[in-house]
């Protein structure tokens, strides 16, 4: 997104910043904000629709960490008014819709009422979620937000009545969810803003093994690290974890012995059965018995750390709690020390490799090239927006992705189509950043994308209605098309781009660029950009300004799009039918024939149920078993049935 320019609608400013500081302790980046965003026309009264799984934005189903059990989901519903009062209109429209969205027994086709696209791809998201993980009963909640510059202390009568309806509405469609409702208003919003991240922390500790300026080794008591890693209110600091390339697995077999651990104060000391954190720091000193820490990122224990924040939410600990934790601090201002640090804490066992390509050399050049031209790259999520650098000249790693693709490869209609699953390969990634780049070239990249996406939001009447997807399909394809109009030529290359003159690139030059667009393909309201298209845009090229070639000269693609770890079968079977042969298998070990049995019990065909036993095996929810020997996650025996097996 761009900077507001002078004549931004005001209610638009306002819709932002209650978003960015609604979700503030998410740390959600700006593209994953614009994500939510849905206000626009048919937005059905939601301005921001977002649903989190355990602390992660959901945007993708096919390209997410799902936990095996032990899910959160937190569905956040938003309208926001510019008013100075709160109104029962918004909330009328809100109750209306969500009658509707969040009726499972609809499809987006079967809607009464008219919706936005951005609206049905969040209630997506939603479905996706509901039935990835219902079988494992996850924690459901709903938090309903209306907020406006108004007073919450003279909230009407009506507001409360409908906020009560909206409440027990969702409630009544979904088993043991929790909906809650708030306002926020003028003072509310204020003290959202005015609570700034800290990442400037004291940790009190037990014992400490120092090594002089390089680090300290201490034990802390369990409630005093389960204090440092929580705010005010109590929420967990997840701005501490950036450099973390895990998620919350939830409720798995190593998190479930942490959680067991944790609740039996008979237990062993807690630092001998667990391997402890790693903090990353720029500067410690101990003063006493308490080491002051600035610059923290903890890089190593997120499952450890989130499983002790979950125990001590829900219970209280002994006055006499003794039990300690091992904590590791390591003290470095060197970027590429902390970048080695974070990925040998974080490549211990089995990590996508694309998680930890934020270290790589060629990121850490690209993000110095342009930090040469002022421009911030966020390899490391909101790193800069947290120093309070300018939105407009931050840019993610997906924008630049998009840049590379559509002018150094050279393939604007895959730019149109770029998602971060589709760098998810080491042949694609090393293909979209590659080294063999001028360096020089990025700049240029980061100047034209921006360029681009500045004329699509001006071109733009309705306020914000699919201006994400717009954004996303076509800044690509209308960069191309502005090298190929100054050289005249579709046969441009790299040391070209690196040479344009950024002066040329006005805003009237960039217009009638997209014009050109709009001639070739209409109104763009694809959210992707084809093959036709794209030579209907080269023969408008060629006439208008006499540029020669084909698009596809010098065009280079990337591999095709390997499943991501939570793509489904080509025909999975239902989540009832899952449901269904989960209640009827018994504890392990399973006595040969269950199948059959379960087969016979809910009248199917064998097979089926043994299909279901391997997607529930795979899920998590049974261990796997071969032979009457019942396997952990680990590969090692954990039961076994020994009418069958004898002891060896």
């Amino acid at each position: 997104m761009q900077a507001a320019s002078p004549d931004t609608d005001p209610g638009e400013l306002f819709e932002r910043f209650v978003l960015e500081q609604i979700l503030k302790n998410f740390d959600l980046s700006q593209e994953e904000i614009d994500f939510g965003w849905t206000d626009g026309s048919l937005d059905g009264g939601i301005d921001g629709f977002y649903v989190l799984i355990n602390g992660r934005l959901l945007t993708d189903p096919t390209d997410f960490s799902w936990p095996r059990t032990g899910a959160e989901i937190q569905v956040y519903l938003i309208t926001s008014k510019h008013h100075a009062t709160f109104l029962q209109a918004p909330l009328d429209a809100i109750l209306a819709s969500v009658q509707e969205l969040f009726d499972l027994s609809r499809s987006n086709a079967e809607l009464a009422g008219k919706y936005s696209a951005d609206i049905k791809r969040c209630r997506d998201m939603f479905f996706a979620a509901f039935r990835q993980l219902s079988l494992y009963r996850p924690a459901l909640s709903f938090n309903v937000i209306y907020a406006s510059r108004g007073d919450t202390e003279i909230l009407g009568e009506s507001i409360s009545a409908r906020a009560k309806q909206l409440t027990d509405l969702l409630n009544s469609y979904f088993s043991a969810s929790a909906a809650t409702f708030a306002a926020l208003g003028a003072t509310e919003l204020v003290e959202l803003h005015r609570e700034v991240k800290s990442f400037a922390l004291d940790l009190p500790v037990q014992e400490c093994l120092t090594a002089g300026q390089e680090g300290y080794v201490v034990l802390a008591k369990l409630k005093d690290y389960c204090a440092f890693v929580q705010d005010e209110k109590g929420h967990l600091r997840r701005y501490l974890f950036d450099s973390n390339v895990r998620a919350y697995l939830g409720v798995n077999l190593v998190n479930a012995d942490i959680s067991e651990t944790l609740g039996a104060n008979t237990a062993p000391n807690f630092w001998w059965l667990n391997n402890g954190v790693t903090i990353l720091v720029t500067s410690a000193s101990l003063v006493g018995k308490t080491l002051k820490l600035r610059d923290i990122q903890i890089v190593n224990g997120l499952q450890t750390t989130e499983s002790i924040h979950r125990h001590y939410a829900t219970s209280t600990p002994p006055a006499n709690e003794q039990r300690t934790l091992l904590v590791k601090v390591i003290v470095s201002q060197d970027d590429s020390v902390r970048d080695q640090v974070i990925r040998a804490t974080n490549n211990q066992s089995a990590v996508e490799p694309a998680a930890l390509h934020a270290t790589d050399r060629v990121q850490r050049s690209i993000e110095e090239i342009l930090l040469r031209h002022e421009w911030f790259y966020e390899r490391r999520t909101n790193f800069y927006k947290n120093e309070g650098r300018p939105e407009a000249r931050i840019l993610s790693p997906l924008t630049i992705a998009t840049g590379s693709v559509a002018l150094l490869l050279k393939n604007p209609v895959k730019s149109s189509k770029l998602r971060q699953k589709h760098l998810r390969t080491p042949e694609s990634y090393q293909i979209v950043y590659s080294e063999t780049f001028p360096l020089n070239a990025w700049p240029v990249v980061a100047s034209l994308i921006r360029a681009a996406e500045s004329t699509i939001v001006r071109s733009h009447k309705a306020r914000r209605s699919g201006q994400r997807q717009h954004l996303s399909a076509w800044r690509g394809l209308l960069a191309y098309v502005a090298v190929a109009r100054l050289y005249g030529t579709c046969a441009f290359k790299h040391q070209d781009v690196v040479a344009i003159d950024l002066t040329q690139v006005t805003d009237v030059f960039m217009d009638e660029c997209w014009a050109a667009i709009s001639q070739a393909v209409g109104s763009p309201g694809s959210t992707k950009a084809s093959e036709s298209q794209m030579m209907k845009i080269a023969s408008v090229m060629g006439s208008t300004w006499g540029v020669q070639g084909y698009p596809a000269d010098g065009k280079r693609d990337l591999p095709a799009c390997v499943a991501g770890p939570a793509a489904q079968p080509s025909r999975p079977e239902s989540e009832e039918f899952l449901k269904s042969v989960n209640d009827a298998l018994p504890p392990q070990p399973w006595k040969p024939g269950v199948h059959v049995q379960i087969a016979g019990t809910i009248g199917v065909k064998p097979s089926r149920v043994t299909k279901a036993i391997k997607t529930l095996i795979a899920r998590g929810v049974w261990l796997e078993q071969r032979d009457g020997v019942v396997f952990g996650l680990d590969g090692k025996e954990v039961a076994r049935d020994r009418s069958r097996v004898t002891e060896t």
